[in-house]
């Protein structure tokens, strides 16, 4: 009787340990805390900006409260890469006059950007991208709105941790209870045998 109790008292501490593992996956806050706005997570747009034409590509680097972008620029008229463009994403919080800016940097693929863009305020920002061509004329396109949620707070994320930490805990301390009665038993049956 005593083992089927300490099996089903097993069977409840995986499932306790399962489902805190699954709610502390599924927890909103530092791990979502910026989506882009709209449907997808991650959006492409075709624009034209001047004599070029732009592709720009973002998602949300939630962890790191920041939105990355791949930015893509060609001639308008060849569609040959633009390579010796400059290229800035600007950032505006609305209803504030917070802003700010990333430098697009080239990847090995001509005509091709890359900006990571830190949002650490909560709100919508609004981003644009500044096109620079080799003779100094500049051409704005827009972006994407992104919406950066506030961060979960520390005590909350903590105890979540704390929480993990005792069921993980709890079903050590199982395992190593019922590994030492094993080994009990196999000692008393051994003593029984030999004597």
């Amino acid at each position: 009787m005593n083992g089927i109790i300490a099996n089903w008292f097993g069977v409840a501490v995986l499932m306790a340990l399962a489902l805190a593992l699954a709610a502390f996956v599924g927890l909103p806050g530092a791990a979502l805390a910026q989506e882009i706005i709209g449907l997808d997570t991650r959006q492409r747009v075709d624009v034209p900006a001047g004599p070029y034409s732009v592709v720009v590509e973002a998602k949300p680097l939630p962890s790191l409260q920041a939105a990355q972008f791949f930015i893509t620029v060609a001639d308008a008229a060849s569609g040959a890469p633009a390579g010796d463009v400059k290229v800035q994403v600007l950032a505006s919080r609305q209803g504030s006059d917070e802003y700010g800016y990333a430098l697009a940097t080239k990847v090995d693929t001509p005509g091709v950007f890359t900006a990571t863009l830190i949002i650490e305020t909560p709100g919508i920002w609004e981003t644009d991208l500044e096109i620079e061509s080799p003779a100094g004329d500049t051409y704005l396109t827009e972006g994407f709105d992104f919406e950066v949620i506030a961060p979960r707070s520390s005590w909350q994320a903590g105890g979540v941790f704390i929480g993990v930490a005792l069921v993980l805990l709890a079903g050590g301390a199982y395992v190593v209870w019922q590994i030492r009665r094993a080994q009990r038993r196999r000692a008393i049956r051994r003593g029984t045998a030999a004597g």
